[in-house]
C-alpha cells in the first residue's frame, strides 16, 4: 500500500512540506483546489515540482467548474513539463470547493462532458469541445516546443463516491479517488461500481488504482483515544466530517449512534448561529480540513474520533490497513493537521510506511 498526503496550498511553506513528505517515504502528495479556503493549486504544484525529485504530484482534486476543461489540461501538462512522469490529474465535482460558496457540486451531465474532453486531450492532445452552443475540434499547438508535456503520460484520476460517478471513473479514468474507506466491503463496492462503467465501453477496472482520502492516527503505548495529542492530530478531520454532513454532502447515518449524538449537538450549535441561514456555509467551513475552530473543539471526542478516523494501537492499525490492501485499496491519502503537519507525517512514516 502506498501513502499519500494532502499538502496545504500555502506558497511560503509548500517547499518544506513536499520535501518533508518525500524524505519520510510518502509516495504521493495531493494538492487541493479549494480556492475560497487555500491558495492556488497550480502555483503550489510548480513550486513542489521544482523542489522534489521522486514523489508524485497530484491535484487533490481539481474542481470541474474552476476552469474550462482545456485550461485544466494545459495547467496539469505545464506541471508535467517540470516534473515529467510524476504528475497526476485528480478531478472532481467540487464537494468542498463549491459548497464553501454555497453551491452544489457540478451536475453529473456537465461533469461527464468535462471528463470526456479532459480524457481525450490527455490521450491525444485533441478533442471535440462544446461550449456556448457550438462544437469545435480543438488541439494543443506547438507541442514540439514543450510549452506543455503530454508526451509523458499524465494519469487521470476521477474523484467519485456515488455509483454514477464511480461508473464514470471506470469508463474514463486511470484511477479513482474516493473518501473514507475503512472496510474491505467498501473497497469491493467502489470496484463494483467502477467496473459497471468500464464494462459499458469494453474496459476492465479490476486494476484501476483506488485512493482513499481519510485520516490515520496511531496511538502511543497506553495512550487514550481522546488524549490531547490525538485530538490535535485528528480534530480537523473529525470536524471536516461534521461539516460535510451539516452542509448536505454526507448523511448523518454515516455516524454510529454514539457519535451521532455529538453530531446532533453540533447541528444544534450551527442552528443557533446568528449568521443568516442562507449564508451559514461561510461559518461551517471555517478551519475545514486544516484546524479546529475554538468553538468546535467540544465536538472532538473519543466517539467522533473513532467514527471518522482509522485509529488505534499500531498493531491494530496495521492489521486494518493490511486488510484494505488485500481488498484492493492502493493508497491511503492522509489529511494531516496544518499546525501538526511534520509530527503527523513523522508518526505515519515511523509507524506504518513499509509495514503494509
Amino acid at each position: 500500500m502506498e501513502f499519500g498526503t494532502l499538502i496545504f496550498t500555502k506558497p511560503d511553506r509548500i517547499t518544506h512540506d513536499v520535501q518533508h513528505a518525500e524524505a519520510r517515504g510518502f509516495s504521493h502528495v495531493w494538492i487541493p483546489d479549494s480556492h475560497m479556503i487555500w491558495g492556488d493549486t497550480y502555483a503550489c504544484m510548480a513550486l513542489a515540482a521544482v523542489s522534489t525529485k521522486r514523489i508524485k504530484l497530484g491535484t487533490g482534486v481539481a474542481v470541474a467548474s474552476n476552469r474550462i476543461a482545456p485550461v485544466t489540461v494545459h495547467s496539469i501538462a505545464s506541471i508535467n513539463q517540470l516534473a515529467p512522469g510524476r504528475t497526476i490529474l485528480g478531478f472532481g465535482t467540487g464537494h468542498t470547493g463549491r459548497r464553501v460558496m454555497g453551491l452544489p457540486p457540478v451536475r453529473h451531465e456537465d461533469f461527464r462532458e468535462q471528463v470526456r474532453v479532459i480524457h481525450d486531450l490527455l490521450e491525444t492532445g485533441e478533442a471535440n469541445y462544446r461550449t456556448e452552443g457550438l462544437e469545435r475540434k480543438i488541439r494543443f499547438l506547438h507541442r514540439d516546443r514543450r510549452f506543455i508535456n503530454l508526451d509523458d503520460k499524465v494519469p487521470f484520476y476521477v474523484a467519485a463516491n456515488g455509483p454514477k460517478t464511480l461508473a464514470l471513473a471506470g469508463e474514463f479514468g486511470d484511477g479513482i479517488i474516493t473518501t473514507g474507506i475503512a472496510t474491505p466491503e467498501r473497497v469491493a463496492a467502489v470496484r463494483k461500481h467502477a467496473q459497471a462503467g468500464a464494462s459499458s465501453v469494453g474496459r476492465n477496472a479490476s486494476k484501476l488504482p483506488i485512493v482513499s482520502l481519510t485520516h490515520v492516527c496511531v496511538l502511543k503505548s497506553g495512550e487514550a483515544i481522546d488524549s490531547p495529542r490525538v485530538k490535535a492530530m485528528t480534530g480537523h478531520w473529525v470536524m471536516a466530517s461534521m461539516h460535510a454532513i451539516v452542509a448536505g454532502y454526507a448523511s448523518p447515518n454515516s455516524m454510529p449512534a454514539a457519535a451521532r449524538k455529538i453530531y446532533d449537538a453540533y447541528a444544534a450549535h450551527v442552528a443557533r448561529s446568528t449568521t443568516a441561514p442562507t449564508e451559514r456555509y461561510l461559518d461551517v467551513h471555517i478551519g475545514h480540513c486544516s484546524f479546529v475552530a475554538q468553538e468546535e473543539k467540544q465536538f472532538v471526542t473519543a466517539d467522533t474520533i473513532a467514527a471518522t478516523t482509522i485509529v488505534g494501537p499500531r498493531e491494530a492499525v496495521v492489521e486494518q490497513l493490511r486488510a484494505l490492501d488485500k481488498a484492493g485499496l492502493s493508497q491511503v491519502f492522509l489529511n494531516p493537521p496544518m499546525d501538526g503537519f511534520d509530527e503527523c507525517l513523522d508518526d505515519i512514516s515511523g509507524d506504518l510506511i513499509g509495514r503494509i
